[in-house]
């Protein structure tokens, strides 16, 4: 029998143990070992979020650093390093979005006996400013919200501008190349179902197809739900059944192989973009998950409203997008034009957009799937349907 994972509680508790585990003297000698070895120190408090705790280092002659350091366990430390390196210096040599300048990297452990940390590394320079507070942003005046969608849509635009010949993630290229190569997928898929004491029987891998790559995320989605939980009625079960069963039948006719992979941040949350005070973007940070995407999933923010993924078929979404899309409409430069044909005005009304976003957020999947798959295809109570399904077919439930 599939042993249960561990808590939420648990899982903080093994986060802030490998936190507590860092010596910040340590990471000061790492960050000088990089710097000429000038004297620094912290100046103000480690912070973490979901995937790295960050230390904030500033050197005799005023330079600000950040020293960040991957959360442990992990999907695979060093590759999810390596890729970050490789998509923010591509960014630099291909783009004008403000990402913040790496200075050093290294893999830790017994390789890397000169790290005082014995962790995997990036160093990169401080971006001075705040993240952008989505829920003062939502009650801005309209000038306000064009003048960040404005920034915010160039740095979509150029993005959907790098098209590659595969769906995975960018890294360096093996024989020395200026230019990464896409290699498998790396994602927060995968690291949530390992952070859960699983063995996977998916492994990270490049996609040629975009029914390829909507199957593995899919698969992964299927993984997630197979999982053992502390409390789920019978009811709330059949939900999640139906679910996937349905949206496995429905994958294949919404997906369109024809449409170009291109680079995604796939965690551009509003925690990720830093901003001064006149709403002026400074940087956009955390590309660690950065990866290339059939265009199809290549998506707008969810969070438009101030509100979960599982909301983007509602009408809060709908209205917060369509201000959002007038300043994409605004745009002049031809990247601009090409998104706004894609991100259509009906986007938030097709059934494409759910199916996208399920794939990506699969903690929401029962609430996407019901508020926006569930009733273009079913009229009536889904847990009725479920219910009645359940009860009279050859089933693990019946």
């Amino acid at each position: 029998m599939d042993s249960f994972p561990p808590t939420a509680e648990q899982i903080e508790q093994g986060l802030r143990a490998f936190i507590d585990s860092i010596d910040p003297n340590d990471v000061c000698k790492l960050a000088s070992q990089h710097n000429s070895s000038k004297t620094c120190r912290i100046f103000r408090d480690p912070a973490n979020g979901s995937y790295n705790v960050c230390y904030f280092v500033e050197f005799e002659d005023g330079t600000k650093w950040v020293v960040r350091i991957p959360l442990e366990p992990c999907f695979n430390v060093w590759d999810k390093v390596q890729s970050e390196v490789a998509t923010v210096r591509y960014l630099q040599t291909k783009t004008t979005i403000p990402v913040p300048y790496i200075h050093a990297f290294g893999r830790g452990g017994a390789v890397d006996e000169k790290n005082p940390t014995g962790h995997a590394y990036i160093i990169q320079s401080y971006i001075p400013g705040q993240s952008l507070d989505i829920f003062a942003f939502r009650w801005m005046d309209m000038t306000q919200k064009e003048y960040f969608y404005s920034q915010l849509i160039d740095i979509f635009a150029q993005l959907r501008q790098q098209e590659f010949p595969y769906a995975g993630s960018l890294m360096p290229d093996p024989d020395g190349g200026t230019i990464p190569v896409v290699g498998p997928l790396l994602s927060i898929q995968l690291n949530e179902l390992q952070l859960q004491n699983r063995e996977l029987s998916i492994q990270p891998a490049r996609f040629a197809s975009a029914t390829d790559f909507a199957f593995h995320q899919y698969h992964l989605l299927d993984e997630t739900y197979k999982l053992p939980t502390y409390e789920l009625s019978r009811k709330d079960a059949e939900l999640e059944i139906f679910g996937l069963e349905d949206l496995k039948t429905r994958l294949s006719g919404y997906i369109d192989d024809r449409l170009p992979f291109v680079l995604t941040h796939t965690d551009l949350r509003p925690s990720n973009i830093i901003v001064d005070e006149n709403l002026r973007i400074q940087g956009i940070i955390d590309w660690e998950w950065a990866s290339t995407v059939p265009r199809q999933f290549f998506l707008p923010p969810t969070w438009l409203a101030a509100l979960p993924p599982d909301r983007v078929s509602g009408v809060e979404y709908r209205i917060e997008y369509r201000w959002f899309r007038d300043a994409l409409q605004a745009g002049t430069s031809e990247p601009c034009r090409q998104l706004a044909s894609e991100w259509d005005r009906k986007l938030p009304t097709r059934i494409d957009l759910p199916i996208a976003v399920t794939l990506r957020h699969h903690s929401c999947f029962v609430n996407i799937y019901y508020r926006g798959i569930f009733s273009k295809f079913y009229k009536g109570s889904a847990r009725r349907l479920c219910s009645k399904k359940y009860n009279t077919q050859n089933h693990p439930f019946a």
